[in-house]
């Protein structure tokens, strides 16, 4: 298992599981307690973030949610000026991560205050790998067909695979993307992915887990978004069990304890 370094943090084998809290600057994004438009707001929920536990602090630009139009570059680039800002005011230590899918925001990014790059279209833009390992930058690839109109659009666990294993630079995190990015992908298609988590070990490199309050946990508890933090909780420990090496959620305090369940009584941590 290759180790990732990102502005100092290691990330993979023999470290503890790293926290990746989520800030957005996106109306459109559907859960409303990460969601900030005044940059001096921002910063007091992101140093919130830090002091609940967050190595790493998400910034999105858009809402990924397949109801909504894709930006464009430009108004991504539009957004990110809050984002540095909001950056510019934080007073905590943490790394700090751009969600885009476009590499002309994720070098405006990294040339300003961001250390790594979160790509929900898993390299369509081909240009956005070569711009992270151009600056020394890890990134997050998320399994994506090569189209950046389709974040996580990818169904069964082979294919999943197939996209997260080809191409990666030497700083590269891969996410088996959870969640309801396209028509066709289920609830079974989820729950089949987790179940299956540990195969994505044999990519060698680490892994991020993002699934606090998805739909495929909801629907086997029978709760809605608001009363699901039980559910990802019992989730996140099992996915540390089973190779996470970063957990991304909006519920870092409450995570934080189950991700120390999973690797003390897993066996990630070891290697």
């Amino acid at each position: 298992m290759q180790t990732v370094e990102a502005a100092g943090l290691e990330i993979g084998d023999g470290q503890p599981t790293r926290l990746m809290g989520v800030l957005n600057v996106s109306d459109e994004s559907p859960y409303e307690p990460s969601v900030f438009a005044d940059s001096t707001e921002a910063a007091a929920h992101v140093e919130d973030l830090i002091d609940e536990g967050a190595d790493i602090v998400d910034v999105g630009l858009e809402s990924a949610n397949k109801r909504f139009e894709v930006l464009s570059a430009e108004e991504e680039r539009e957004r990110l000026d809050t984002a540095i800002e909001t950056v510019e005011r934080v007073e905590g230590d943490a790394v700090f991560s751009i969600e885009t899918r476009y590499h002309e925001v994720a070098a405006a990014a990294l040339d300003a205050n961001f250390d790594m790059v979160n790509d929900v279209c898993g390299f369509a833009d081909p240009e956005l790998p070569r711009v992270c390992e151009a600056r020394d930058a890890a990134v997050v690839k998320m399994a994506s067909p090569p189209d950046l109109t389709r974040p996580g659009a990818l169904a069964s666990v082979d294919d999943i695979y197939d996209a997260l294993a080809d191409g990666l630079t030497g700083k590269t995190i891969i996410d088996p993307a959870f969640g309801g990015w396209s028509e066709d992908k289920t609830l079974d298609d989820d729950r089949e992915t987790f179940r299956r988590l540990g195969e994505f070990r044999d990519i060698g490199r680490p892994m991020l887990v993002s699934i606090n309050r998805k739909n495929f946990l909801g629907d086997i508890v029978d709760r809605e978004t608001d009363d699901r933090l039980p559910a990802s909780l019992a989730a996140t420990a099992l996915a540390v069990g089973r190779g996470a090496d970063v957990i991304r959620t909006h519920d870092v305090a409450e995570t934080r304890d189950a991700a120390m369940i999973g690797d003390a009584l897993g066996d990630r941590i070891e290697g």
